[in-house]
Formats: structure tokens, C-alpha cells, sequence
């Protein structure tokens, strides 16, 4: 075995979405991550759904993240948990309602 090799330990991570987070309504790509951080996706309700659909980020979203190593847990948790202040935040995140399949953009 070599000496030199790195030990890769990842760990992954996932934080729910409130109402207030500076996160509510932005596409999942737009968020940067700190180095050696990636993303693997958002759980919404029971579907996970991949970055590559870089899907918006809603309430009661779960962003999930993974660390390639341990000492960067911190600050992954740290970036994932940015919220607006309390004296910004509204009762509930104004991009709560979720469109459906069955809906359509109607740009009148």
C-alpha cells in the first residue's frame, strides 16, 4: 500500500429547506459549494431528483451534498444553512406552491 495515497472519506450531507433560507427559489446549480463539496441533488417528498435537472429549491426541499473529505463538513453545513435574517423573513416562503405536471406557464 502506499504511503502517500490520499484516503478518500466522503460523507454525505442533507439539510432541509425552511421557509426562510436564502436557498427558497433558486435553481440548486447557482449555489456555490466550498471546495471539494458536490452536489448529488434535492429530495422533495419521497423523489429524489438529480443536479444534472438542476431542479429550483423550494420549502420543505432536502438539499443533498456530499464531502469528499471529513474537514470539509463544516463549511458545507455552513453554506446549506444560510437563512435570511429574522427580521427578513416572512411566515412562509412565497414559493411554496409548487407547480404540477398538469399545470402550464401562461406568459399573458
Amino acid at each position: 500500500m502506499l504511503k502517500n495515497k490520499k484516503a478518500l472519506e466522503p460523507s454525505l450531507f442533507a439539510v432541509s429547506i425552511e421557509d426562510n433560507s436564502v436557498y427558497c427559489g433558486i435553481h440548486l446549480t447557482d449555489i456555490q459549494l466550498p471546495n471539494q463539496c458536490v452536489f448529488l441533488g434535492i429530495l422533495r417528498e419521497t423523489q429524489v431528483i438529480s443536479t444534472t435537472d438542476n431542479p429550483t429549491i423550494y420549502a420543505g426541499d432536502y438539499i443533498l451534498a456530499i464531502a469528499t473529505h471529513p474537514m470539509m463538513i463544516p463549511a458545507l453545513k455552513v453554506t446549506l444553512k444560510k437563512i435570511h435574517s429574522v427580521y427578513y423573513s416572512l411566515n412562509s416562503c412565497l414559493l411554496e406552491a409548487r407547480p404540477t405536471d398538469s399545470q402550464s406557464v401562461n406568459s399573458d
